[in-house]
């Protein structure tokens, strides 16, 4: 957790500087972690000469402003319902004063050294330099850092410092205090739990708690195999945009034959393949041995359930700290998708208190500009159990980022069980991983439109966890969910089966592309942001009352009629929410 807005004047860091009493006066505390997160361990200095890729946010003039924007455009009745922002006007609420970039780059240039601009609005700066440098010029202690589990290793500070006078100039430096959350380990990413050459015993036409196929999710959902955009090229915002991180490459032998077996039906060439949109470096290349499970998932479910709807693969490349602000940054000043859908995220620990919040406005500008943006809310249940010391982080749930934040959908997962006596039909129960709870960070007064959903299901279940598990009054995920276990996909030229939100995150988002496309048949834009359209009808969702999250040593959360942070509203049913959709101004 961060200090401010109190003040704490630094005296406990030594500068390789001239004067450092005059130094040491100027600084204030800004941003600190108590303990190192959960999986990390400190293995010292980290050497002096190391070169450090330092992000500076600088504070933005109006991030309230967007925020109440995206509240009246998505709030029926406001005079400014519907009318999405061009990408200049959401940028006008982002932009740092005049004022402000020239005191932080004053500083700077007092330091002897030079940033650059890595946006058009100036709300970014890239710093490289040396650790010995960044440790007096915030006066901090960066150490090399360790993640056990997987070797990973970073160098992070547990506190820095900002001179006094940049206090509502500058908004924090990244990475300092906030730790790796894209990983082997931590990563929303698809586990293969099946392979088989040739596709035998992947049936096509499967749909039960063995196999999970494309048509098996038009029937579960509901979702017509013959609905295509009717205008050619789709109107704009009928596009699905599917983020790349991590190295994942979306390979498009895979997707042809993954079509071929699943979705034969599909005959137009342009609706079997999809676009490539590099950021900050990031590649896709098209060698079959390093096709990536995850993006194949999500390219393949994409593709192959919103047929001919345009899809775009964002490969987001190099600095795997940034990953996050560097996509968001990149369609700052972009054409954006209709609809966004991310299945990576990390311990919201992982990420400072000023990083999520700055990446949460910068979702919530998305959706003023009409973007869906989508996130998997991960494979851990209530959390994930630290193996060196057999609990969570600080004994409590772990809610993840970014599917913790307001402005984002989070999807969790169901699955397919074997059918009890007198139930006629596909059954599903909420699984097992689906990650869901409360945030840390955020407040459920941020999200009025689930707070009353919300506070019913914390009455069914007071006082269970009435022990500090949990910050009750924290912004609840997942807010819906999709079928996402043993999920068909095809990855390196073979018949894969996999489970994870990570897969009921592309399912959900494109049953939205698709809506999109119907209301532009009706003459009307995109939906945008969703959440409070998504929490005003609960009948389009089929409630899941079955199933439970466990973690943290403990039973996790149980499903139960109404909300539930296993699987939110329920399994969307399509026609439903298209006609909800259709019928919306």
């Amino acid at each position: 957790m961060m200090l401010s807005p109190l003040i704490l004047v630094v005296s406990l860091f030594a500068f390789v500087s001239a004067k450092p009493q005059a130094r040491r006066a100027e600084m204030t505390l800004h941003e600190y972690i108590a303990n190192i997160p959960s999986g990390f361990v400190d293995n010292g200095p980290a050497d002096p000469n190391s070169v450090l890729d330092l992000r500076i946010a600088l504070v933005q003039n109006n991030k309230d402003g967007i925020i109440e924007a995206l509240n009246n455009i998505t709030t029926l009745g406001h005079p400014s319902y519907g009318q999405h922002l061009t990408q200049e006007e959401a940028a006008s609420f982002l932009a740092p004063t005049s004022e402000t970039v020239s005191a932080v780059n004053a500083w700077l240039q007092n330091a002897g050294l030079n940033a650059t601009a890595t946006t058009s609005i100036g709300d970014w700066l890239r710093l490289n330099t040396t650790v010995s440098v960044a440790n007096e010029l915030l006066a901090a202690n960066f150490s090399l850092f360790t993640h056990t589990e997987t070797g990973e290793q970073s160098i992070r500070t547990l506190n820095y410092s900002i001179p006094a006078n940049l206090a509502g100039h500058l908004d924090f430096v990244h990475p300092t205090i906030s730790f790796p959350a894209i990983s082997a380990s931590q990563a929303a990413a698809a586990t293969i739990v099946a392979r088989a050459p040739n596709y035998a015993g992947f049936d096509p036409n499967a749909c039960g708690a063995n196999l999970v196929t494309p048509r098996c999710i038009q029937r579960l959902h509901g979702v017509p195999a013959d609905m295509v955009p009717a205008r050619q090229p789709p109107a704009p915002g009928v596009s699905i945009g599917v983020t790349g991180l991590n190295n994942q490459f979306a390979n498009r032998e895979d997707l042809v034959t993954f079509l071929q077996h699943y979705r034969p039906d599909i005959v137009a060439p342009q609706a079997k393949t999809f676009d490539l949109k590099s950021v900050n470096g990031g590649q896709n290349t098209q060698t079959l041995a390093l096709a990536g499970s995850e993006a194949n998932l999500d390219i393949q479910y994409t593709v192959g359930i919103a047929t001919g709807v345009p899809t775009t693969f964002y490969s987001v490349g190099l600095n795997a700290a940034s990953y996050y602000e560097d996509l968001v940054n990149y369609l700052q000043t972009q054409p954006v998708p209709g609809v966004l859908t991310t299945s990576y995220g990390g311990p919201e620990y992982a990420f400072s208190e000023q990083l999520a919040n700055r990446l949460c406005t910068a979702y919530a500008a998305l959706g003023t500009r009409g973007v869906s943006v989508i996130y998997s809310t991960g494979d851990d249940g209530v959390g994930r159990v630290d193996p060196a010391t057999n609990q969570c982080h600080n004994n409590r749930f772990v809610p993840v980022f970014p599917a913790s934040c307001p402005f984002v959908t989070a999807v969790g997962a169901t699955s397919i069980q074997a059918v009890p006596h007198g139930v006629v039909g596909l059954y599903q129960e909420g699984a097992h991983y689906s990650g869901g709870g409360f945030s840390e960070y955020f407040d459920n007064t941020q999200s009025d439109w689930q707070a009353p959903a919300v506070q019913s299901y914390l009455r069914n279940i007071y006082p269970q966890y009435d022990g500090g598990k949990f910050r009750s009054v924290g912004r609840a995920f997942p807010d819906v969910s999709a079928v996402g276990t043993n999920i068909a996909t095809d990855w390196r030229g073979a018949a894969t089966m996999t489970s994870g939100t990570s897969a009921s995150a592309p399912i959900f988002a494109s049953m939205i592309a698709l809506i999109n496309a119907a209301r532009a048949e009706a003459g009307k834009g995109p939906l945008g942001f969703l959440n409070r359209f998504l929490y005003e009808n609960p009948g389009a969702f089929e409630d899941i009352r079955q199933g439970s999250n466990p973690g943290c040593n403990t039973p996790g959360f149980p499903a139960l009629p109404g909300w539930d942070p296993v699987t939110g509203l329920g399994t969307p049913n399509f026609n439903a929410l298209k006609a909800a959709a259709v019928a919306r101004p």
